[in-house]
């Protein structure tokens, strides 16, 4: 195993990046993809969320994160919500 080699994207269907992206919105706060968007482009970072099925720990990660470490299953699974709503 090439240990240099980064992790590739998750390949995640699009029922779970709709499912993922809205417990994301509702965690967070935000009424619509639009609104948090807004947020995350003025700032350096974005919500991101664990991508596992059991899991669901949030967390702030540059905005296009699409592999971020998830403290809760130790897993590179978190994914920023923008990459979540495939805006970037």
């Amino acid at each position: 195993m090439n240990r240099d080699r980064e992790p590739e994207a998750l390949a995640l269907s699009d029922e779970v990046r709709q499912q993922k992206l809205a417990k994301l919105l509702e965690i967070e706060g935000y009424d619509d993809i639009a609104d948090l968007a807004e947020a995350v482009f003025s700032d350096a970072v974005s919500p991101a969320i664990c991508c596992n099925p059991d899991c669901n720990y949030t967390c702030e990660m540059e905005p296009d994160q699409d592999r971020g470490w998830c403290d809760e299953c130790r897993t590179n699974t978190t994914v920023a919500a923008v990459v979540l709503a495939e805006m970037i």
